[in-house]
């Protein structure tokens, strides 16, 4: 019984509000002083130049996730705070990443960059073109959160950014951005009957607490690095992501909920808690390799609480730390980085 008082007590904290107005402003604020890059040095950016765009676009992105919540603009939040996983997850490479420049250019010369929208749109001969490519840099593979993500759990053991990739980016690359099955059936009810508006399959709140959690903790990764105070920046990160509630979570609590009477719903939630025990790890045999994954790791981890963030690494709910994640990229040797 004790599991499911725990998922009940995780769930209640994610629908309730968490009024922390003050605090945000005093995070937006200490964020923005962290931004000390006034002029772009071009070539001579650094990767921490980086990853203060990366936290500029973050502030952002968390005005606009704000505003969409307040609007129940549902869809928009969800894609908003899937924006702010990834500019998250791309600071956090600039941070700890010494080509960081060179590895995030390369791919805009390649077919992922503008190159073949110049072409397509007869703005230059192909031989023009290509010769302008070589002269600004070699061609790069196309940026992948996945390869990223991965990099920073094995290399610097930043657990919480294989957690972001797993248990929220992907569900809502299924979810919402990408025209799969699971997108569209969101407009069929369970009695076969088809809406204009679709199911929403998440909480507005955690899209809100998603791109606070993201900007404090990027702002909290460039704070020590500068060597500046970050405990506000933890603070603000542990409060938000340890009340997020995970799309696969949601998603399976509501149709508990739709399926049958309320006094059901401790034994089907019980049902939901020994599914996700006897799941496979998120990512394992994925051989896709692709940046949102497979089918599989958007209904691999159910119902995997949301992971307390804390200085020193990623801890659970009864605070002890989670086991280390399989990295199926681990043992294959690192594609080499294109430098300019």
């Amino acid at each position: 019984m004790k599991p499911v008082v725990a998922v009940s007590w995780q769930l209640l904290r994610g629908v309730l509000p968490y009024p922390d107005l003050w605090r945000r402003w005093r995070v937006d604020r200490r964020a923005h002083k962290l931004i000390t890059c006034r002029h772009w040095p071009g070539d001579e950016a650094t990767g921490m130049d980086a990853a203060q765009l990366a936290l500029l676009r973050l502030l952002w992105l968390q005005r606009l996730t704000r505003n969409s919540v307040t609007m129940r603009r549902d869809d928009d939040a969800v894609l908003l705070a899937r924006a702010a996983i990834e500019t998250c997850i791309v600071g956090l490479y600039c941070v700890h990443s010494g080509d960081a420049i060179s590895h995030l250019s390369a791919p805009s010369y390649g077919g992922a960059g503008p190159v073949p929208y110049l072409i397509n749109a007869d703005l230059g001969s192909r031989t023009a073109i290509d010769g302008a490519v070589l002269a600004l840099g070699e061609v790069g593979p196309d940026l992948n959160i996945r390869d990223l993500a991965l990099w920073l759990e094995r290399e610097h053991g930043l657990v919480l950014a294989t957690g972001l990739y797993h248990r929220y980016y992907v569900p809502l690359s299924h979810l919402f951005a990408h025209a799969y099955a699971f997108s569209l059936m969101r407009h069929v009810h369970p009695d076969g009957t088809i809406h204009r508006r679709p199911a929403f399959p998440w909480i507005r709140r955690s899209a809100a607490r998603m791109a606070d959690g993201c900007a404090a903790v990027l702002a909290a990764s460039i704070a020590d690095k500068a060597g500046t105070p970050s405990e506000l920046f933890h603070r603000s990160a542990t409060a938000h992501l340890d009340r997020l509630l995970t799309p696969a979570l949601v998603f399976a609590v509501k149709g508990a909920f739709r399926s049958g009477p309320w006094r059901e719903f401790p034994r089907k939630l019980q049902s939901i808690i020994e599914a996700q025990r006897s799941a496979d790890l998120p990512g394992e045999g994925d051989d896709s390799g692709g940046e949102d994954g497979s089918a599989a790791d958007a209904l691999a981890s159910f119902l995997d609480p949301a992971a307390s963030y804390a200085r020193g690494g990623l801890y659970s709910q009864n605070g002890d730390e989670y086991a280390d994640e399989t990295d199926p990229a681990a043992g294959e040797e690192r594609p080499a980085r294109h430098r300019r």
